[in-house]
Parts: C-alpha cells; structure tokens; sequence
C-alpha cells in the first residue's frame, strides 16, 4: 500500500510522538502504559490542542481506507458502525450518524458535514473506530506500528507539529 512501507524495509520503525506512543500502547491493550501516557498528552497539560489529534485523524483514515477499500458500499459503514457501538459497554457509544460520518470523510468523501463534530467527540470515535479495525483486521505489533509511523508523517506533511517522545 501506498502509505507505509512494507515491513522488510522497516522492520524497527517505531512512532516517534507522544501520541503514536500512547496509540501503540492503546491498540496493543496496554492499559498501565496508555494510563501512563495518557498523562503525557498535551505536553502533560490540562486542556486540548489540535496537532496530538491530527495523528489520530491520519490513523483513522488509514485504518478505514485499510477496511473499507476505495469501493466501499455505504451500508457496509452503518453495518460496521452498529456492530461497534454494540460492543461498547464501559462508556456510552459515539453517535451512529456522527461515527458514520467522520469514516466517510475518513475516506474521502467530500460532501459529508462534520463540522458540527467537536474535537474530542472526533478523539473518541476515531479511536473507538481504531479500535476495532485493528482487532477486525488482527494488526499485530509491527502492523500497528508501521501504521502509526506512516500517521505520523501524514500529520507532519500537513504542517501539524505533535510533540516528540523524549
């Protein structure tokens, strides 16, 4: 695929930013290490910003297009979202419609309104959506870090500038 490289010529790549960090350790069911991380986000301060978030989005499109492919039927992503929102239990599920439509902008779609999305409405369904495409498409370790590197460079090639890890 066009976005990362094929693991014989980065078998070590690991994220470099404190947010590819805690999405390793999130997707790898690491709870002590996310926790721990968790506390790193945002330089370690109360409150948001917009380049941690950017990595995320690269992700999640990554992780979509991955799933769905270029010629996805959009009744595939309703099916994907209900199932998902099934299976959440601990917190209350992201919203279908909203879900739905941030993964349709994920892939491209252009005249899908998600404006009125807020920014951590966004955090939680993308990663809700990581999530399980992960554990669907059985990303293993090298897998998930070759596509949060490959997230990463997204991110940055956009003009986002998310901390680096120390």
């Amino acid at each position: 695929m066009r976005w990362f490289r094929s693991q014989q010529d980065a078998p070590s790549l690991r994220p470099s930013t404190v947010v590819g960090g805690w999405l390793r350790a999130m997707l790898l069911n690491q709870g002590d290490l996310t926790k721990q991380l968790n506390t790193s986000l945002n330089h370690g301060k109360p409150g948001w910003n917009d380049d941690e978030p950017a990595v995320v989005g690269a992700l999640c499109e990554i992780a979509v297009l991955e799933y769905f492919g270029v010629d996805y039927d959009v009744r595939a992503i309703t099916s994907f979202v209900s199932q998902m929102r099934s299976q959440i239990h601990s917190v209350a599920p992201p919203e279908q419609l909203a879900t739905e439509a941030l993964i349709r902008s994920a892939l491209g779609e252009a005249d899908v309104a998600t404006d009125d999305i807020k920014g951590g409405q966004k955090w939680v369904i993308q990663i809700s959506v990581l999530t399980q495409v992960s554990l669907r498409l059985g990303w293993d370790e090298a897998a998930i870090d070759r596509r949060i590197v490959a997230a990463e460079r997204v991110a940055f090639e956009r003009g986002w500038n998310p901390p680096l890890a120390a």
